[in-house]
């Protein structure tokens, strides 16, 4: 795809939010920079890193693998590690991160990937080596550590499937029963309250 191109699927992702569209036509030619235009690129890429880093507070580093299309609502906090991967049609609220694991040493022992049309709520982290499969959604603020399949809600500190409303589920319910195909998350402790609405 043409940079041309990348930038206007993007910028038609984002209608009606300017500075979104801006910010991410700047990444994406930062980040074709990067890869075709050799040092000459840095003339473009540090500019973009300084100022979105460190006056915007937005971290997309042009080394990060981001599909088409990406859609962020209130970019400010938004942090994606360096080696993360973002499918196609994902959409970042503020303060979502995006991240690695590392050992003791400091060495990176593993990035999240991120499949297409995700949705990642405010303030939510998916951290380490982990998939979050595509069209999963995960809950504002919460903690992702373990893998997520694919059509996957997941809400909590940790993060916890609560349930499956994709293709092949049968009537799921808020304990994930009658799931077809798939594991149920692991059922309420008897020591939980219930949570009624």
């Amino acid at each position: 795809m043409t940079l041309l191109g990348w930038v206007r699927q993007d910028w038609a992702a984002n209608a009606g939010r300017p500075e979104t569209q801006l910010l991410l036509a700047w990444f994406r030619l930062a980040q074709w920079a990067d890869r075709h235009w050799g040092t000459a690129g840095l003339l473009v890429v540090k500019p973009y890193w300084l100022i979105t880093s460190l006056l915007l507070g937005f971290e997309l580093p042009v080394t990060a693998t981001v599909g088409p299309r990406l859609s962020i609502y209130h970019r400010n906090g938004i942090v994606v590690s360096a080696h993360a991967t973002l499918g196609s049609d994902c959409q970042l609220r503020h303060a979502v991160t995006v991240g690695n694991k590392t050992d003791r040493d400091g060495r990176e022992v593993g990035v999240a990937r991120v499949g297409d049309h995700v949705d990642l709520g405010a303030g939510c982290a998916v951290i380490g080596d982990i998939e979050v499969g595509d069209h999963a959604r995960i809950g504002a603020l919460a903690v992702v550590t373990r893998p997520v399949p694919a059509w996957a809600i997941v809400a909590g500190n940790p993060g916890r499937v609560i349930r499956i409303d994709g293709p092949g589920a049968d009537g799921a319910g808020a304990d994930g029963a009658g799931v077809a195909g798939r594991a149920a998350p692991e059922p309420r402790r008897p020591d939980q309250p219930k949570i009624t609405r």
